[in-house]
């Protein structure tokens, strides 16, 4: 450990492992984010309406182009959802969105 340390290998190597667990959650993001928008009915246009996020960049970051976490919370606030909802794997997230769809049981009211 100290020859990779003493020669920069320790830190790329600990860079790369960053850099591919950031990866991997800006996919989940991204496939979230997809999945929300269709499931809740909302375009791209309705996102940037409510938001004021340009289209173009609604449309690029669900796709492959990258966009200030800024915008990316803008995009959750819209979709009624935390950055902490669309940072989890698909089939995780996928419960999240099935459970706010289920019924719910009726309160009781006053008169009861």
């Amino acid at each position: 450990m100290r020859e990779q340390l003493a020669d920069g290998t320790l830190i790329s190597e600990v860079r790369r492992l960053i850099d591919s667990g950031a990866a991997d959650r800006l996919r989940w993001i991204r496939a979230n984010t997809r999945g929300a928008m269709a499931a809740m009915g909302q375009d791209a246009v309705t996102i940037s309406a409510l938001t004021g996020v340009a289209v173009g960049t609604v449309k690029g970051f669900v796709g492959t182009t990258d966009t200030s976490i800024k915008n990316v919370l803008m995009i959750a606030v819209a979709l009624g959802l935390s950055a902490a909802e669309l940072e989890r794997p698909p089939a995780e997230f996928a419960e999240v969105m099935a459970s706010r769809r289920a019924p719910r049981a009726e309160e009781p009211t006053l008169s009861e």
